[in-house]
């Protein structure tokens, strides 16, 4: 069974939290924080612009996955990881979708029988390459080294095609 918990902020101790042992850390946290600020963000902060401007969204999520694609340290990895999961979760967020609506989707997954072959969309790997090369171009207008860091690699459209699916909710999986 489930227990859904309600109230602000939803409670089940008597201490007012979610659990006896205090309020809620990492992506629940962030879920609730970015659910305060959706209504509430003060004009021109950045979570606000986020909110706002689905483009730059898009557009910060594609950057994100390449980055993390492109990383080879165990912190370089866990850091781009967290830099992706704050913007999909801003894009969930924006979208009205939890975290809890995630984990469904996850379960249900992991009780099909039958899978797809798993790969990569063409038509994704074309819609990332297009964001990656127009950034890539934004950045050279800037000068060299902007332009070297933001050049996609293949390794990073694959990824990118995934995040830039994650804003269609029509398209994702």
């Amino acid at each position: 069974f489930t227990v859904r918990q309600y109230g602000s902020p939803p409670s089940f101790c008597h201490r007012g939290t979610l659990t006896c042992w205090g309020f809620p850390s990492g992506l629940r946290a962030l879920q609730e924080t970015l659910q305060s600020r959706r209504g509430s963000a003060p004009a021109g902060s950045y979570t606000k612009r986020l909110f706002d401007d689905s483009t730059l969204l898009r557009s910060k999520l594609v950057e994100e996955a390449q980055e993390l694609a492109e990383a080879e340290e165990p912190d370089d990895i866990a850091s781009e990881a967290a830099d992706l999961l704050f913007f999909a979760l801003v894009r969930c967020v924006a979208a009205g979708v939890t975290i809890a609506d995630v984990e469904a989707h996850l379960d249900a997954r992991a009780l099909k029988l039958a899978r797809r072959p798993g790969n990569a969309k063409a038509s994704r790997d074309s819609a990332a390459a297009a964001i990656l090369s127009d950034k890539a171009k934004r950045a050279a207008d800037k000068g060299p080294v902007a332009a070297w860091s933001q050049a996609p690699s293949a390794g990073a459209l694959a990824l990118a095609a995934a995040a830039a699916a994650a804003t269609d909710p029509l398209t994702a999986f």
